[in-house]
C-alpha cells in the first residue's frame, strides 16, 4: 500500500478506494483524447469509506497528533 512509503504524502486514486474497474481509468496510454475525465460521484463518498481512509491512515502513521 502507498500508505507505507517513507515518503512525506501518499496519494493514492480513488478509483482504487472504490474498487472501479478499468473502466475508471483517467488516463489509457496510446490515445491522444479523453485523458483526465474521471469523476466521482457524490454518493460515492460515504462513512464507510471515510472510516477506511483513516483506518489506513491511523495505521500506517499519516494522522495529525491533534485528531
Amino acid at each position: 500500500t502507498v500508505w507505507a512509503s517513507p515518503a512525506m504524502l501518499a496519494i493514492a486514486p480513488m478509483q482504487d478506494f472504490l474498487g472501479l474497474g478499468t473502466e475508471a481509468r483517467m488516463n489509457f496510454p496510446g490515445t491522444t483524447s479523453g485523458w483526465w475525465r474521471w469523476r466521482m460521484n457524490r454518493e460515492d463518498l460515504s462513512p464507510a469509506l471515510a472510516r477506511q481512509i483513516q483506518r489506513l491512515s491511523e495505521i500506517y502513521f499519516r494522522t495529525d497528533a491533534s485528531d
